[in-house]
């Protein structure tokens, strides 16, 4: 996960308990967290903290849920950060363990992520005898399809089958859609 130097830049100031005392960074990781626990997401906060501080916050929040990490590597990421202090990582740790499973769901309703396919496995499967003569035998392929939903770390099983011709279709349009990705990748890397 790579963030911009804004994120790291209020994360630092977030570390800095002169900028925000104890008792107000407990009050402000609570209002964040708490705009996916309620059903009006239009929570005030107050002018000291600027829009970007909560930006920075959320933007890490879904960061950590999207790449699905682990309490140990969310510290891990904190402390890269310069975000040290454990009683504020154990706070903010602490919320997004409470709310993780609502924070799932908010990015599930809103993301336009596909789920990620992590494994292929198939097989040929062919009959070599039979009592019908006049039945015309043909391989069929079965395909063992891994994914993993989007936000979550649940793990679904497709199966299916197909003939020779089918799947050699299915081939071109994973060839296709992976060149088209290669395309899109270069030319946001020109761009920047």
């Amino acid at each position: 996960m790579e963030l911009n130097s804004g994120i790291e830049e209020d994360f630092r100031r977030l570390n800095n308990s002169t900028f925000i005392v104890d008792s107000q960074y407990e009050e402000f990781i609570d209002k964040i967290f708490s705009i996916f626990a309620s059903a009006n997401s239009n929570i005030e906060f107050s002018t000291s903290f600027d829009k970007r501080l909560v930006s920075s916050i959320l933007t890490f929040i879904f960061e950590c849920v999207k790449y699905d990490f682990d309490e140990t590597s969310i510290r891990t990421k904190l402390d890269d950060l310069q975000f040290t202090n454990k009683i504020r990582q154990d706070r903010f740790l602490n919320q997004f363990n409470q709310h993780l499973s609502v924070i799932q769901l908010y990015l599930k309703q809103k993301s336009i992520e596909h789920d990620r396919l992590l494994d292929v496995n198939w097989r040929l499967d062919l009959q070599l005898k039979t009592n019908y003569t006049d039945k015309l035998l043909q391989p069929i392929y079965i395909l063992d399809w891994t994914k993993r939903e989007k936000y979550t770390t649940k793990i679904d099983h497709i199966q299916f089958s197909c003939s020779q011709e089918s799947l050699q279709e299915l081939l071109e349009k994973l060839k296709d859609a992976q060149s088209v990705l290669h395309q899109m990748q270069y030319q946001q890397q020109t761009k920047k």
